[in-house]
């Protein structure tokens, strides 16, 4: 590329950079996102804080033994948001009354534990709402233990051994293949958290800025300012121009994001010290393997986008074909969360290889520690080859298409753009 069109790419570039970087919509959209992520973080801890006096059950059972233990679980293991009122009569009219109050609203529910319902171990609890999915095991869980508990003492078990008996497990998480240690679990759930927030910052950004680029060569189409800047700018360098410019742009956010998440884990482990929040913090290695290939799927998808714009006339004859470029995205993001637990199997190592999904699906895999260095080696190959194949094939389309007006071109006519070219 001779120097002159290298001039009026960086020419392109930064007015592309600097008007969009002092756009309020790129402040307001830097700023949006860490806080919608931190209130969809914070809202499930809110609702539980608004909802968290202990509501008034009561617990029917007829035997002395499992309905003192029952009481014992629920003040000292059991759920803390209730409060429990233990009762020994089992009769019917006992159970017509308590569902009169159920309807009154002055109790929340009752649990019946009859002779019949201790020995089958079907325990019925009637609510005025019933229970979400992890109130309803939390409290099979409870009454099952206190359950085993009684069941233990009636056969002569002292408390002592009752505890050791129920005592839980520690289980350690020795992971081979990403040569690291968790306990718990809490390895697993650092890996998924930290993948999850891969694969949306990918995706969101690869898809906003891409459209990014498409709009801005429609913009300069439609208002006649292409015809201008051709007159002094080579359509390569124009659209190489536009392409690094929204690319730099879209470098930039991501990277404030990340400062503010290494703030955020940062600030959290100073609050809740080490273990969870440590197993978040990534190696160098893979931050960068990360950031390259997001800065190669950002090339890919954007030159795409980019003969997009070129080829249509307005934003709603390019949507169609906007939809098609976002699918291998969308199917990436479905494929990285479907084989989370197999990164390893032949049909992810694949789905890896292929340039559209590369970004997504390597990425997924660097961040389980799944992916050898010669697969990210193969990737990287097969992406920038990709990446030329499709950089020469809109450039051509953009070197004709932005000076068609017009009808909407068909698929015919693009096609004989690419021999004009």
């Amino acid at each position: 590329m001779p120097f002159e069109e290298l001039r009026a790419l960086w020419l392109v570039l930064r007015r592309e950079y600097v008007e969009r970087v002092k756009s309020f919509s790129f402040l307001a959209s830097t700023v949006a996102a860490p806080a919608l992520c931190l209130a969809l973080a914070a809202t499930p801890a809110l609702f539980a804080s608004r909802l968290s006096a202990p509501r008034h059950i009561v617990v029917v059972c007829s035997a002395p033994e499992p309905a003192r233990q029952i009481a014992d679980a629920f003040h000292h293991w059991g759920l803390g948001h209730y409060r429990a009122e233990i009762l020994t009569a089992a009769t019917p009219q006992e159970r017509d009354k308590l569902t009169s109050m159920v309807r009154q609203s002055r109790i929340e529910g009752f649990l019946w534990l009859d002779n019949a319902a201790l020995a089958s171990g079907h325990v019925v609890y009637v609510s005025r709402s019933g229970l979400d999915t992890l109130g309803r095991e939390s409290l099979r869980s409870m009454i099952y233990r206190a359950l085993i508990r009684a069941r233990l003492a009636t056969h002569g078990l002292t408390p002592s051994a009752i505890d050791l008996s129920l005592q839980p497990i520690s289980l350690d998480l020795i992971s081979l293949r990403a040569a690291t240690v968790g306990k718990d679990g809490s390895d697993g759930v650092a890996v998924i958290v930290v993948t999850v927030a891969i694969i949306t910052i990918l995706e969101m950004s690869l898809l906003s800025y891409g459209i990014i680029v498409m709009r801005s060569v429609l913009e300069d189409k439609t208002s006649r300012m292409v015809e201008i800047l051709l007159c002094s700018v080579t359509p390569r360098a124009l659209m190489a121009g536009k392409v690094l410019g929204v690319g730099g742009l879209s470098l930039t956010q991501v990277l404030i994001w990340a400062a503010i998440a290494a703030g955020g884990v940062t600030a959290a482990g100073r609050i809740l010290g080490t273990g969870l929040v440590s197993s978040l913090t990534l190696g160098r290695g893979s931050l960068a393997m990360f950031a390259l290939f997001y800065v190669l799927g950002y090339l890919f998808y954007s030159s795409l986008y980019a003969a997009l714009g070129a080829a249509f006339n307005t934003a709603d004859e390019a949507q169609y074909w906007s939809f098609i470029l976002t699918l291998p995205l969308l199917f990436a993001g479905m494929a990285a969360w479907s084989l989370f637990e197999q990164a390893d199997s032949a049909i992810a190592v694949a789905l890896s290889l292929l340039p559209p999904l590369a970004p997504v699906m390597m990425s997924m895999r660097i961040a389980v520690g799944a992916a050898p260095s010669w697969q990210i080696g193969l990737a990287f190959a097969l992406m920038a080859a990709a990446i030329c194949a499709a950089w020469a094939l809109s450039a051509r389309i953009y070197r004709v298409g932005t000076l068609m007006y017009g009808k909407k071109p068909s698929l015919r006519e693009i096609t004989r753009w690419l021999r004009y070219a």
